[in-house]
């Protein structure tokens, strides 16, 4: 009878606990140092990442009220925040939340490509004051220091625009920021691309695209499947380190009602940086 009860548990509700657990947004927060920085108030990013338009909470309040409570100086939307399938709602109501919260920026994911009216979502991404970074960058002052937010687009660009060249169009784009001593930030929506951006002389390196492998199994299975890496990605959602430079990858914060997350929450990611106490 015991056993029979816990095959029960295992069989029907253990599924479902899962399940529940991992609609709940994880927050996960990393702090780093930098002798780039000039001023010791230091910067607070927070990086979203794949949302593919889905909601948290009503009205998007969960997830608002998530990122209002971090207090960023700057927004990182690197891909994936709207969906070429799902409605617009989730990601409008985002936008119109945190329009007044911080410096936005955002770089093009797969998905954004891949849907049929692609220029309304840049227009809408405009009118709510988000710079768009299109292999491109700016310089930007925040907290009395001044820094470089860096952007390439998804390399599905290629499908839409012939000729386009993601890596020579890099060179032309960045090289010429190797003789500026600045902190560099690149918004680049695939991991699976470091070896590119290694060559640069980024700082920091924000991703998503992954959505944390979809499967985990704390220590024992980082991720079981990532696109463009497929099974057992090397890069499936965390903090690397190479070299000097730091690559922070979103796990996502989306929910797909067919493909579940397992023990794998949607994630919002804070980075906090900071100048180095030998400045």
């Amino acid at each position: 009878m015991i056993l029979r009860k816990i095959l029960c548990f295992i069989y029907f509700l253990l599924p479902a606990f899962l399940l529940i657990s991992c609609k709940s947004i994880s927050l996960k927060t990393y702090n780093l140092k930098t002798s780039s920085l000039a001023e010791k108030s230091g910067i607070t990013v927070v990086l979203i990442s794949d949302l593919h338009s889905t909601v948290h909470g009503k009205d998007q309040s969960v997830l608002i009220g998530m990122i209002r409570e971090l207090k960023p100086d700057i927004i990182a939307l690197t891909g994936d925040i709207y969906d070429d399938v799902f409605p617009d709602a989730g990601t409008l109501m985002l936008l119109s939340g945190i329009s007044n919260s911080a410096q936005i920026f955002y770089v093009t994911g797969n998905h954004e490509y891949m849907r049929k009216n692609m220029e309304t979502a840049l227009n809408e991404l405009l009118s709510f004051g988000v710079t768009i970074l299109s292999d491109d960058y700016v310089i930007t002052k925040i907290n009395g220091n001044k820094i470089i937010l860096a952007g390439v687009e998804d390399p599905y660009i290629a499908k839409k625009k012939k000729g386009y060249d993601q890596n020579e169009i890099m060179k032309t784009a960045f090289r010429q920021l190797d003789d500026i001593p600045l902190y560099k930030i690149l918004l680049a929506h695939r991991p699976e691309n470091i070896e590119e951006y290694k060559k640069y002389s980024f700082d920091l390196v924000l991703s998503g695209h992954t959505h944390g492998g979809q499967v985990r199994i704390p220590g024992i299975l980082d991720g079981l499947y990532a696109p463009h890496q497929g099974l057992f990605p090397k890069y499936s959602g965390g903090i690397y380190s190479h070299g000097s430079l730091t690559h922070v990858i979103s796990r996502g914060l989306s929910i797909y009602p067919f493909i579940p997350r397992i023990f794998n929450p949607p994630e919002l990611v804070a980075v906090r940086i900071e100048a180095d106490d030998k400045n």
